[in-house]
Order: C-alpha cells, then structure tokens, then sequence
C-alpha cells in the first residue's frame, strides 16, 4: 500500500488503510415472521446522549438489513464478547440459518439478545442517509444493560481480538477465527 498522491484512492488499498484501525463487533438482531435475524456491523457508534442516539453502517447489499429494519424499526444491538468470534462470523456469513448456533433470548422489545454478550441495547430507527455503498442508520436507545463484564470482541486487519481490561495491564490477544 503505498501513499495516494490525492487523485486517484483505490478501494483495495483504502480497505487496507481503514482495516488498521481497530473496531468492537456488534450484531443487530430482530426477529421477522417469528425468526430471529441478525447481521454484523463495525461500525457501532454513540452519536448523541440527549437523546441517546446510536449510528451504524450497512451496505447496500445487505439482505438481512431489510428484514431487521421491516420489524417496526425496532432491533436490539448486541456488543459481542471476546470469546464469540463464531458468533461474528455465523451473522457475518450470507444466507443459511445463522441463528442455528446462537443461543439467544427476547429483549423486551423482542429482538434477540445474545447470550454471552457484554451488553445489549433496545433501538428504534429514527433516520437513514445515503452514505456511498452504504447507508447510515441513526437510532434512539430505548433501554440497555450491560449483561456480562468482559472484554469486548474486536476486529482488526482482517482478524478478531481480545481487548482485556486496561487495568489488567495486558496486551490485546490475538483469537484465532
């Protein structure tokens, strides 16, 4: 990868560079015709605490997003643990049951609340905006609770991680996945 002189950025390479910043791995879940649904998104974000509001990215071919988003508006955002790379990567993959490994329960809301996760929040969209390939999902919290103290899953150049507590005075760890 090398620098980009300001006329031409290749999306290879621009995928690259973004890949060295780290992201926590959240899966937003919601339940369509009686089934649980879910996809994965890096980028999770707080955009306002009055009122506390939520952001994430979707590309435009997701297909799970469409049934999440076709539940009201409402979903639940799981913030996975360390220790549930798998689960990143069943919602991560197209198509297939991906629930079929997940142990999940209702929030009560009724979007999945996977168990094991760090913590869950309720949403409800409240906007959308074109964004490139992508579209930005802004949404209200209605309700949250921290589930489990853990660290939470990270994904970093092409790889999930552990970020330990920094009061344990470790370095992150590399997961295998």
């Amino acid at each position: 990868m090398g620098p980009s002189n300001g006329s031409m950025v290749s999306t290879d390479d621009f995928r690259l560079l973004m890949g060295r910043l780290p992201t926590g791995v959240v899966a937003v879940t919601a339940v369509r015709d009686g089934e649980p649904v879910g996809l994965v998104v890096g980028s999770f974000f707080s955009v306002s605490l009055h009122p506390t509001l939520v952001g994430f990215c979707i590309g435009r071919s997701s297909t799970s997003w469409p049934r999440i988003e076709a539940f009201n508006g409402r979903f639940g955002a799981n913030i996975l643990a360390a220790d549930q790379a798998a689960i990143s990567m069943a919602l991560a993959a197209p198509g297939g049951d991906k629930f079929g490994s997940i142990d999940w329960y209702p929030s009560p809301n009724g979007s999945p609340i996977i168990r094991g996760a760090v913590a869950y929040l309720d949403c409800e969209k409240t906007a959308s905006h074109n964004a490139g390939d992508h579209v930005l999902i802004i949404a209200r919290v209605t309700r949250f609770h921290e589930v489990r103290d853990e660290g939470p899953l990270v994904f970093y150049r092409k790889g999930y991680y552990s970020l330990l507590q920094p009061r344990s005075g470790h370095q992150p760890t590399a997961l295998s996945g």
